[in-house]
């Protein structure tokens, strides 16, 4: 019997988490989708097993973090300005591009 937490085979449960994970998935990649979340959730449960009892959590990965430094303010470049330096299509400080929407909207308001 397939343990329910890690069992991805359910095309329609396999569907509805890829829409909660914003997922544009092809009904051909759900068999496969299904496959790999199923190995993924198998890893959480095996997780979930190990014994912890008697094992400090940790508060840093390391034990001495670090030391820390003073903040620096240094100049930064300009990267509008490298960025505009690149094209001959600029005008007051922006690109210059082909009109796209050939149509007058009017007035604000109106």
């Amino acid at each position: 019997m397939s343990d329910p937490m890690t069992d991805m085979s359910d095309p329609e449960l396999v569907r509805r988490v890829a829409r909660l994970a914003r997922l544009g998935l092809p009904p051909a990649e759900l068999a496969e989708t299904g496959t790999q979340l199923g190995t993924i959730l198998g890893h959480f449960r095996a997780l979930q097993d190990v014994d912890t009892r008697g094992v400090e959590p940790l508060v840093h990965a390391v034990d001495r973090p670090g030391e820390a430094v003073a903040d620096v303010v240094v100049a930064q470049p300009d990267p509008r300005r490298d960025l505009l330096g690149l094209t001959r299509a600029a005008r007051e400080g922006f690109f210059v591009v082909p009109r796209v929407i050939d149509a007058d909207f009017g007035a604000a308001g109106g």
